[in-house]
């Protein structure tokens, strides 16, 4: 077995794994899509974009650590997602409609150790209790 695959062992108490693995790769997805998209730009008052920033790296670090019970491995998740923040607000600098904010990377990371910190509590088992009810 790689090491890769050692160390991001999937959680075998999730019966449906693919499809948790799915939602996951949607949510990643999505987040680039909208960070490059050339979409209008909707002033906010203040910084209110960055709750959004942190909401959603919150949410995508809290549902892929959700899948992958191994702290290394969420520990290496966690600075992959940090890196995606700031290549993607890198990316921005060149794209017309957008620009690079440190704020927004910033909101990023805070987003990201949020949910690692959550991960430290009982909430990493809420994807295993939702099967465990719903199906």
């Amino acid at each position: 077995m790689s090491m890769v695959a050692t160390l991001f062992k999937r959680d075998e108490r999730l019966s449906r794994f693919p499809l948790w693995l799915a939602v996951g790769c949607i949510l990643l997805l999505t987040i680039i899509y909208l960070s490059l998209s050339s979409t209008t730009i909707v002033p906010m008052q203040g910084h209110m974009d960055k709750l959004y920033h942190g909401f959603a790296y919150c949410c995508l670090m809290f549902w892929w650590l959700q899948l992958f019970p191994n702290r290394l491995a969420r520990v290496v998740l966690a600075v992959l997602f940090v890196l995606m923040g700031g290549g993607i607000e890198f990316i921005q600098s060149f794209h017309p409609l957008r620009y690079m904010d440190w704020l927004d990377f910033l909101a990023n990371t805070a987003g990201v150790i949020l949910a690692a910190l959550l991960g430290l509590t009982k909430l990493d088992q809420a994807l295993c209790e939702f099967e465990r009810r719903v199906f």
